[in-house]
């Protein structure tokens, strides 16, 4: 048989459709997005054990300036100073000195570097963890994507044959409609075959918009889906083989390597850390600071510019019970997702013994339709042979072409699910 006198001229293939997909779809660009909000949990965590740079400046008005005056000679008895005048000591007015400005502007430049944070290092393993398991998600989100394009690929194709099939019955309905009324009219064949003949033409035009409306559909979906023209000409797929010997190595491969699942087994992975991080919260912290300082208000030193290095612990005893209740939340949560862990395995295996048995009978199907085919290949042959010989009618004989033209329908119907099914497959194992 030729199934490739069922599509249009050969032009775009899936592969093409998927490039372009990526290139151009709304669903995978938002994907994209999600993960690189999801990438930057790095730098997050690492803001954690990473030194920090923090400036600061004041311009400060004050009431009154504070000075201080250092008269000596208020201090002494006037016999004292008497006496210290005679060995040549003088007493003169000094200035005072300010302590405070009346005004003045500040500025400082402070690096912190955390020193010991018993949170940091789990925390900083578990956004790692997060962002593996967002990886993941894209990676089987695009793969659904992709079969989502496959199948209205295939959408597509088959929908636009069955406007041709519709077409071709609708033509085929009105020339029984013809054939009818002469053989009425003269008399040879009840009225009632009339009337049949228009409720076929009735039901074939039903079923040529029907097919009609839904190559629209599935034109927009393809459209939207890829960001191609909706009546873009599509090629026939080849048949995709299967990397599997049998349902066991199927299942073997997805509960090691789909992406939920690896997905999954990194969430619960990042749970466990975070369930680290909070049992350490307990811990006391320290932070390395140094700091250069500059003052227009010199005050007692006489400098400008001043710098420090401070070492800071701190250990918070109790809270209230915060970390309790956070520590027995994070407890729980690395307890549901180990059971998410082991639901993903489960669910894998299921949905990969399931597609298995779709895949297999898809298959069956095709061999069953293909040979199907062939009898209605040699019905139409046979019935050309008795219309050359006036043994049969033109109807009969286009009877028989109208059924090959569904059995072809029937067969790219088949191809399409054992395709898709086969896609599917491969997604549910990771290897799409």
């Amino acid at each position: 048989m030729s199934l490739l006198l069922l599509s249009p001229a050969l032009a775009l293939t899936l592969e093409e459709a998927w490039s372009a997909a990526e290139q151009g779809s709304v669903e995978l660009r938002l994907l994209e997005e999600q993960a690189v909000a999801a990438r930057t949990l790095r730098g997050q965590a690492w803001s954690l054990v990473s030194p920090k740079v923090a400036l600061g400046a004041n311009y400060t008005f004050n009431q009154r300036p504070i000075e201080l005056s250092f008269d000596i000679s208020s201090m002494l008895t006037e016999e004292s100073i008497e006496q210290m005048e005679l060995f040549g000591v003088e007493f003169a007015d000094s200035e005072p000195i300010v302590i405070q400005e009346k005004s003045y502007f500040d500025w400082n430049a402070s690096v912190i570097q955390p020193v010991f944070n018993g949170q940091a290092l789990p925390l900083l393993k578990a956004a790692y963890q997060q962002v593996s398991a967002t990886e993941e998600q894209l990676r089987g989100q695009r793969a659904q994507v992709r079969a989502g394009i496959a199948q209205a690929y295939w959408g597509v194709v088959v929908a636009r044959e069955g406007v041709r099939v519709a077409e071709k019955a609708l033509a085929n309905a009105r020339e029984h409609l013809r054939m009818a009324e002469v053989t009425t009219s003269v008399g040879s064949a009840a009225p009632t075959v009339k009337l049949q003949a228009e409720l076929g033409v009735a039901r074939a035009g039903r079923e040529l918009a029907s097919a009609r409306a839904g190559v629209v559909g599935a034109e927009q979906a393809f459209a939207r889906l890829t960001g191609l023209p909706a009546d873009s000409v599509l090629e026939m797929p080849s048949p995709r083989a299967l990397p599997y010997a049998d349902v066991e190595s199927a299942v073997s491969r997805a509960v090691n390597q789909r992406p939920e699942v690896r997905a999954a087994d990194h969430m619960a992975s990042a749970a466990a850390g975070q369930s680290t991080a909070q049992a350490l919260s307990w811990l006391p912290g320290v932070d390395a600071r140094f700091t250069e300082a500059y003052s227009e208000n010199t005050g007692f030193t006489g400098e400008h510019y001043t710098w420090m290095v401070v070492f800071e612990g701190k250990w918070t005893l109790w809270d209230g019970g915060y970390r309790v209740a956070k520590q027995n939340e994070a407890a729980a949560n690395r307890r549901a997702a180990d059971l998410a862990a082991d639901r993903a395995r489960a669910v894998a295996e299921e949905d990969v013994r399931r597609l298995w048995e779709e895949h297999a009978r898809a298959q069956a199907a095709v061999s069953a339709v293909e040979q199907e085919l062939k009898l209605a290949e040699e019905n139409l042959r046979l019935a050309d042979a008795a219309f050359s010989v006036g043994s049969l009618s033109y109807l009969e004989v286009e009877d028989a072409r109208l059924g090959l033209m569904a059995s072809q329908m029937t067969a790219l119907s088949e191809r399409m699910k054992r395709d898709t099914s086969a896609i599917a497959l491969l997604a549910a194992t990771g290897d799409f």
